[in-house]
């Protein structure tokens, strides 16, 4: 019984020790810099206003993952337009969505959005461009295509007006 209060009496202390600590610390900087210096990570390039994405209609042309090259066949059929309001407005084959998307910096979250639930030829892309969609984190542009990282490294989406 002794040894057990001396165990808890020495967690106690330990947890104080380092509660205390952690509100001794220097308060860090909310700048973006020191997040990148900390992170190893440099911050997001600025040079791109977001209003570049509402410059028109863009074609999804392919996604490139770690294992595979995706192209699609009819970029026509696969679109995004990003509207002043920051609604989202994509053709998925043979369906439309509607939706919201955010931008912060480089990052960027599309939807939820709606969309019609007409089934597509065999063949159709819909799927996995909605899925894409979905898992899409942050934007940046490579000359005059748009890309889209997703999620977790899986891969990026190229666009193109």
């Amino acid at each position: 019984m002794k040894r057990t209060m001396t165990i808890a009496a020495a967690t106690l202390l330990l947890a104080g020790g380092c509660q205390k600590k952690q509100e001794s610390a220097p308060a860090q900087s909310a700048d973006s810099s020191a997040v990148g210096a900390r992170s190893g990570m440099q911050p997001a390039s600025t040079d791109m206003p977001a209003d570049t994405l509402a410059a028109g209609p863009w074609h999804w042309v392919g996604t490139q993952t770690p294992v595979e090259r995706i192209m699609v066949t009819s970029p026509g059929n696969y679109t995004l337009e990003f509207l002043a309001d920051s609604s989202l407005a994509a053709q998925i084959d043979c369906n439309r969505g509607h939706g919201k998307y955010h931008v912060d910096g480089k990052a960027i979250r599309l939807g939820p959005m709606a969309v019609t639930r007409m089934m597509c030829p065999p063949g159709s892309m819909d799927a996995e461009f909605g899925k894409e969609l979905d898992a899409a984190r942050v934007w940046f542009m490579n000359a005059d295509t748009l890309m889209l990282d997703l999620f977790a490294d899986s891969g990026t989406m190229r666009f193109v007006r």
